[in-house]
Protein backbone atom coordinates (compact mmCIF):
# COMPACT_ATOMS: atom_id res chain seq x y z
CA UNK A 1 0.00 0.00 0.00
CA UNK A 2 1.39 3.61 -0.62
CA UNK A 3 0.28 7.13 0.63
CA UNK A 4 -1.71 8.07 -1.95
CA UNK A 5 -5.67 8.65 -1.60
CA UNK A 6 -7.33 5.63 -3.01
CA UNK A 7 -10.08 7.99 -3.90
CA UNK A 8 -7.87 10.75 -5.51
CA UNK A 9 -7.65 9.65 -9.05
CA UNK A 10 -3.95 11.03 -9.33
CA UNK A 11 -3.48 8.57 -6.52
CA UNK A 12 -4.63 5.63 -7.99
CA UNK A 13 -2.87 6.85 -11.69
CA UNK A 14 0.48 6.61 -9.36
CA UNK A 15 -0.42 3.22 -7.71
CA UNK A 16 -0.67 1.85 -11.33
CA UNK A 17 2.63 3.41 -12.88
CA UNK A 18 4.03 1.96 -9.41
CA UNK A 19 2.46 -1.71 -9.50
CA UNK A 20 3.63 -2.10 -12.77
CA UNK A 21 7.08 -0.90 -12.28
CA UNK A 22 7.10 -3.55 -9.59
CA UNK A 23 5.88 -6.19 -11.46
CA UNK A 24 8.11 -5.51 -14.52
CA UNK A 25 11.42 -6.28 -12.23
CA UNK A 26 10.18 -9.51 -11.89
CA UNK A 27 8.73 -10.28 -15.06
CA UNK A 28 11.36 -8.89 -17.73
CA UNK A 29 14.73 -10.90 -17.90
CA UNK A 30 18.08 -8.50 -17.13
CA UNK A 31 20.29 -11.08 -17.38
CA UNK A 32 22.60 -9.72 -20.15
CA UNK A 33 23.26 -6.64 -17.89
CA UNK A 34 23.79 -8.73 -15.43
CA UNK A 35 26.40 -10.56 -17.27
CA UNK A 36 27.93 -7.10 -18.70
CA UNK A 37 27.56 -6.01 -14.77
CA UNK A 38 29.90 -8.90 -13.76
CA UNK A 39 32.30 -8.19 -16.86
CA UNK A 40 33.68 -5.25 -15.20
CA UNK A 41 32.74 -5.55 -11.85
CA UNK A 42 35.30 -8.81 -10.97
CA UNK A 43 38.24 -7.18 -12.76
CA UNK A 44 37.97 -3.97 -10.46
CA UNK A 45 37.21 -6.72 -7.64
CA UNK A 46 40.42 -8.77 -8.05
CA UNK A 47 42.71 -5.14 -8.53
CA UNK A 48 41.38 -4.47 -4.63
CA UNK A 49 41.81 -7.93 -3.23
CA UNK A 50 44.99 -8.43 -4.73
CA UNK A 51 46.87 -4.84 -4.24
CA UNK A 52 46.04 -4.68 -0.51
CA UNK A 53 47.12 -7.98 0.35
CA UNK A 54 43.51 -9.16 1.27
CA UNK A 55 42.59 -12.98 1.66
CA UNK A 56 40.98 -14.12 -0.78
CA UNK A 57 38.39 -16.86 1.29
CA UNK A 58 34.86 -17.56 0.38
CA UNK A 59 32.09 -15.57 -0.81
CA UNK A 60 28.27 -15.90 -0.97
CA UNK A 61 25.62 -14.58 -3.65
CA UNK A 62 21.99 -14.15 -3.65
CA UNK A 63 18.89 -12.86 -5.90
CA UNK A 64 18.24 -12.71 -9.12
CA UNK A 65 20.83 -14.47 -11.40
CA UNK A 66 23.27 -14.46 -8.52
CA UNK A 67 25.55 -16.95 -10.55
CA UNK A 68 26.19 -14.77 -12.96
CA UNK A 69 27.20 -11.80 -10.61
CA UNK A 70 29.33 -14.43 -9.21
CA UNK A 71 31.01 -15.18 -12.83
CA UNK A 72 29.49 -18.25 -14.00
CA UNK A 73 28.63 -16.74 -17.62
CA UNK A 74 25.48 -17.84 -19.32
CA UNK A 75 24.30 -20.83 -20.98
CA UNK A 76 23.48 -20.32 -24.37
CA UNK A 77 20.35 -23.49 -24.28
CA UNK A 78 19.30 -22.34 -20.25
CA UNK A 79 16.30 -19.66 -20.06
CA UNK A 80 16.49 -17.14 -17.94
CA UNK A 81 13.55 -16.97 -14.87
CA UNK A 82 13.88 -13.43 -14.09
CA UNK A 83 11.81 -14.66 -10.55
CA UNK A 84 14.47 -17.43 -10.14
CA UNK A 85 16.02 -16.34 -6.39
CA UNK A 86 19.45 -17.81 -6.10
CA UNK A 87 21.50 -18.15 -2.67
CA UNK A 88 25.20 -19.77 -2.47
CA UNK A 89 28.45 -19.71 -1.32
CA UNK A 90 31.93 -20.59 -2.54
CA UNK A 91 35.70 -20.21 -3.06
CA UNK A 92 36.31 -16.91 -4.15
CA UNK A 93 38.25 -17.54 -7.92
CA UNK A 94 41.60 -16.91 -8.11
CA UNK A 95 42.84 -13.67 -9.88
CA UNK A 96 43.77 -15.23 -13.25
CA UNK A 97 40.75 -17.35 -13.96
CA UNK A 98 37.70 -15.34 -15.74
CA UNK A 99 34.82 -16.20 -16.49
CA UNK A 100 34.05 -18.69 -13.41
CA UNK A 101 32.12 -21.38 -15.19
CA UNK A 102 33.09 -24.00 -12.41
CA UNK A 103 32.48 -22.32 -9.72
CA UNK A 104 31.59 -24.72 -7.14
CA UNK A 105 28.30 -22.70 -5.72
CA UNK A 106 26.97 -24.85 -2.81
CA UNK A 107 23.55 -24.14 -0.38
CA UNK A 108 23.92 -21.90 2.70
CA UNK A 109 22.88 -24.63 4.88
CA UNK A 110 24.77 -24.64 8.30
CA UNK A 111 27.49 -22.51 6.59
CA UNK A 112 25.64 -19.42 6.95
CA UNK A 113 27.92 -18.26 9.97
CA UNK A 114 28.05 -14.39 10.90
CA UNK A 115 31.00 -12.73 9.54
CA UNK A 116 32.01 -15.80 7.32
CA UNK A 117 32.53 -14.51 4.21
CA UNK A 118 35.12 -12.28 2.25
CA UNK A 119 32.77 -11.16 -0.26
CA UNK A 120 29.12 -10.63 -0.96
CA UNK A 121 27.54 -10.32 -4.05
CA UNK A 122 24.01 -8.97 -3.93
CA UNK A 123 20.90 -8.46 -6.41
CA UNK A 124 18.41 -6.38 -4.21
CA UNK A 125 14.96 -6.65 -5.22
CA UNK A 126 13.65 -3.75 -7.18
CA UNK A 127 16.89 -2.08 -7.97
CA UNK A 128 15.36 -0.89 -10.90
CA UNK A 129 11.96 -0.06 -10.07
CA UNK A 130 11.26 4.31 -10.44
CA UNK A 131 8.49 4.40 -8.02
CA UNK A 132 6.16 7.59 -8.19
CA UNK A 133 4.86 7.52 -4.22
CA UNK A 134 7.16 9.03 -1.83
CA UNK A 135 6.46 6.68 1.10
CA UNK A 136 6.89 3.72 -1.40
CA UNK A 137 10.15 5.03 -1.93
CA UNK A 138 10.70 5.26 1.62
CA UNK A 139 9.91 1.63 2.04
CA UNK A 140 12.35 0.43 -0.46
CA UNK A 141 14.84 2.28 0.65
CA UNK A 142 14.60 0.93 4.05
CA UNK A 143 14.34 -2.63 2.78
CA UNK A 144 17.52 -2.15 1.00
CA UNK A 145 19.28 -0.92 3.72
CA UNK A 146 17.81 -3.76 6.23
CA UNK A 147 19.69 -6.82 3.31
CA UNK A 148 22.47 -4.34 3.21
CA UNK A 149 22.67 -5.19 7.27
CA UNK A 150 21.90 -8.70 6.93
CA UNK A 151 24.92 -9.16 4.30
CA UNK A 152 27.75 -6.77 6.08
CA UNK A 153 26.78 -9.46 9.34
CA UNK A 154 27.85 -12.07 6.99
CA UNK A 155 30.43 -10.38 5.58
CA UNK A 156 34.23 -10.80 7.53
CA UNK A 157 35.67 -7.29 8.96
CA UNK A 158 37.50 -6.06 5.86
CA UNK A 159 35.76 -8.16 3.54
CA UNK A 160 33.48 -6.38 0.88
CA UNK A 161 29.98 -6.28 -0.54
CA UNK A 162 28.83 -5.58 -3.94
CA UNK A 163 25.23 -4.71 -4.57
CA UNK A 164 22.92 -3.79 -7.26
CA UNK A 165 20.52 -1.39 -5.25
CA UNK A 166 17.66 1.25 -6.09
CA UNK A 167 19.12 4.95 -6.03
CA UNK A 168 17.05 5.39 -3.02
CA UNK A 169 18.76 3.84 -0.88
CA UNK A 170 21.91 6.48 -1.78
CA UNK A 171 19.75 9.48 -2.77
CA UNK A 172 17.08 9.38 0.33
CA UNK A 173 16.68 12.39 2.08
CA UNK A 174 16.88 10.92 5.58
CA UNK A 175 20.32 10.04 6.50
CA UNK A 176 18.39 6.85 8.49
CA UNK A 177 17.91 4.76 4.92
CA UNK A 178 21.64 4.89 5.87
CA UNK A 179 22.86 5.00 9.03
CA UNK A 180 23.37 1.50 10.28
CA UNK A 181 25.27 0.79 7.36
CA UNK A 182 27.10 3.82 7.70
CA UNK A 183 28.31 2.83 10.91
CA UNK A 184 29.72 -0.61 10.25
CA UNK A 185 31.10 -0.26 6.46
CA UNK A 186 32.36 2.95 3.89
CA UNK A 187 31.15 3.03 0.54
CA UNK A 188 34.32 2.60 -1.70
CA UNK A 189 32.65 3.03 -5.18
CA UNK A 190 29.26 3.48 -6.86
CA UNK A 191 28.38 3.18 -9.98
CA UNK A 192 24.70 4.48 -11.27
CA UNK A 193 23.45 3.07 -14.61
CA UNK A 194 20.73 5.16 -16.97
CA UNK A 195 17.00 4.50 -16.10
CA UNK A 196 16.01 1.45 -17.98
CA UNK A 197 19.81 -0.05 -18.67
CA UNK A 198 18.65 -2.76 -17.03
CA UNK A 199 15.11 -3.86 -18.68
CA UNK A 200 15.34 -2.00 -22.24
CA UNK A 201 11.40 -1.28 -23.15
CA UNK A 202 10.27 -2.11 -19.80
CA UNK A 203 8.43 -0.34 -16.97
CA UNK A 204 11.14 -0.83 -14.45
CA UNK A 205 12.76 1.91 -16.10
CA UNK A 206 14.52 3.66 -13.53
CA UNK A 207 18.40 3.31 -12.92
CA UNK A 208 20.56 1.29 -11.42
CA UNK A 209 23.47 1.96 -8.72
CA UNK A 210 26.02 -0.83 -8.05
CA UNK A 211 27.32 -0.41 -4.97
CA UNK A 212 30.95 -1.56 -3.09
CA UNK A 213 31.28 -1.32 0.71
CA UNK A 214 33.85 -2.51 3.03
CA UNK A 215 33.02 -3.70 6.33
CA UNK A 216 35.23 -1.84 8.95
CA UNK A 217 36.64 -3.62 11.85
CA UNK A 218 34.83 -2.86 15.23
CA UNK A 219 35.87 0.34 16.76
CA UNK A 220 38.07 1.34 12.65
CA UNK A 221 37.06 4.96 12.20
CA UNK A 222 35.97 5.54 8.64
CA UNK A 223 34.20 7.87 6.07
CA UNK A 224 30.77 5.79 5.58
CA UNK A 225 28.38 7.14 3.01
CA UNK A 226 28.17 10.34 1.71
CA UNK A 227 25.14 12.70 2.71
CA UNK A 228 22.77 13.38 0.78
CA UNK A 229 21.62 16.96 -0.09
CA UNK A 230 19.75 19.47 -1.97
CA UNK A 231 20.27 20.03 -5.56
CA UNK A 232 17.97 22.55 -7.32
CA UNK A 233 17.93 21.82 -11.34
CA UNK A 234 16.30 23.99 -13.19
CA UNK A 235 13.82 25.58 -10.95
CA UNK A 236 12.73 22.54 -8.62
CA UNK A 237 14.75 20.80 -5.91
CA UNK A 238 15.73 17.08 -5.36
CA UNK A 239 18.38 15.24 -3.18
CA UNK A 240 21.45 13.57 -4.76
CA UNK A 241 24.18 12.12 -2.80
CA UNK A 242 27.30 13.93 -2.63
CA UNK A 243 29.03 10.75 -3.78
CA UNK A 244 28.16 12.03 -7.20
CA UNK A 245 28.57 15.37 -7.39
CA UNK A 246 32.38 14.89 -6.04
CA UNK A 247 32.25 11.40 -8.76
CA UNK A 248 30.52 12.39 -11.91
CA UNK A 249 32.33 10.00 -13.96
CA UNK A 250 30.78 7.87 -12.46
CA UNK A 251 27.17 8.37 -13.61
CA UNK A 252 26.83 6.49 -16.81
CA UNK A 253 24.89 9.16 -18.48
CA UNK A 254 23.30 13.04 -17.77
CA UNK A 255 21.72 13.16 -14.75
CA UNK A 256 17.79 14.82 -14.55
CA UNK A 257 15.18 15.29 -12.30
CA UNK A 258 12.31 13.52 -12.99
CA UNK A 259 8.30 14.30 -12.15
CA UNK A 260 8.49 12.74 -8.78
CA UNK A 261 11.61 15.23 -7.65
CA UNK A 262 13.57 12.28 -7.41
CA UNK A 263 16.71 12.05 -10.15
CA UNK A 264 17.09 9.51 -13.09
CA UNK A 265 20.09 9.48 -15.48
CA UNK A 266 19.23 10.04 -19.12
CA UNK A 267 21.59 7.93 -21.41
CA UNK A 268 24.39 8.89 -23.70
CA UNK A 269 25.48 7.64 -26.79
CA UNK A 270 28.91 6.35 -25.82
CA UNK A 271 28.36 2.31 -24.82
CA UNK A 272 27.30 1.22 -21.50
CA UNK A 273 30.12 -1.32 -21.60
CA UNK A 274 33.00 1.23 -21.71
CA UNK A 275 31.36 3.55 -19.07
CA UNK A 276 31.18 0.68 -16.89
CA UNK A 277 35.00 -0.80 -17.59
CA UNK A 278 36.29 2.97 -17.15
CA UNK A 279 34.39 3.64 -13.97
CA UNK A 280 34.98 0.31 -12.33
CA UNK A 281 38.60 0.72 -12.85
CA UNK A 282 38.79 4.34 -11.32
CA UNK A 283 36.69 2.49 -8.57
CA UNK A 284 39.72 -0.07 -7.93
CA UNK A 285 42.62 2.14 -7.96
CA UNK A 286 40.53 4.81 -5.47
CA UNK A 287 39.75 1.76 -3.26
CA UNK A 288 43.46 0.35 -2.96
CA UNK A 289 44.03 4.15 -2.12
CA UNK A 290 41.21 3.89 0.49
CA UNK A 291 42.40 0.97 2.08
CA UNK A 292 46.31 0.67 2.32
CA UNK A 293 46.21 4.39 3.20
CA UNK A 294 43.45 5.18 5.42
CA UNK A 295 40.46 7.65 4.55
CA UNK A 296 39.51 11.00 6.20
CA UNK A 297 36.90 10.59 8.51
CA UNK A 298 35.70 14.52 8.50
CA UNK A 299 33.45 14.91 6.09
CA UNK A 300 31.42 12.25 5.72
CA UNK A 301 30.18 11.70 9.59
CA UNK A 302 27.08 11.01 9.61
CA UNK A 303 24.56 13.75 11.31
CA UNK A 304 23.81 13.29 14.81
CA UNK A 305 20.65 11.39 15.88
CA UNK A 306 19.69 7.83 17.58
CA UNK A 307 20.61 4.81 15.08
CA UNK A 308 17.81 3.77 13.13
CA UNK A 309 16.35 0.17 14.30
CA UNK A 310 16.76 -2.67 11.89
CA UNK A 311 15.95 -6.03 12.22
CA UNK A 312 17.59 -8.48 9.72
CA UNK A 313 16.15 -9.72 6.78
CA UNK A 314 16.51 -12.64 4.37
CA UNK A 315 17.63 -10.92 0.75
CA UNK A 316 14.78 -13.29 -0.05
CA UNK A 317 11.91 -12.63 1.60
CA UNK A 318 10.54 -9.33 -0.86
CA UNK A 319 8.64 -7.06 0.78
CA UNK A 320 5.27 -5.85 -0.44
CA UNK A 321 5.62 -2.13 -1.25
Amino acid sequence: MGSTDPGDPTGQLVAVVDRLALEAHFRDSAADRHWQIAIHLWPALKAITSRTGRPTGSLVATGVDADMLAGVGPHPHYPRDPRRHLTFHAPIPPTTQWPHHDLPGHPLGSHDDPGRYNLVLLNLAFHDAALLDPDRRTRLGEYHREVLTSALDRTTPGGLTAALASPVFLDHPDFDVRRVIAERADLVGAVRLPAGAMRPHSHAEGPTDVLILHHRHPDQPGPGIPASIEVTAGTRPGHLNEYWLDNADHVLGRLDLSESNAFTVLPGREPLGRLLQVAFDQIATAAVAILTTGPSTSRLAPPPGPSAESSPVAPGDVPRL
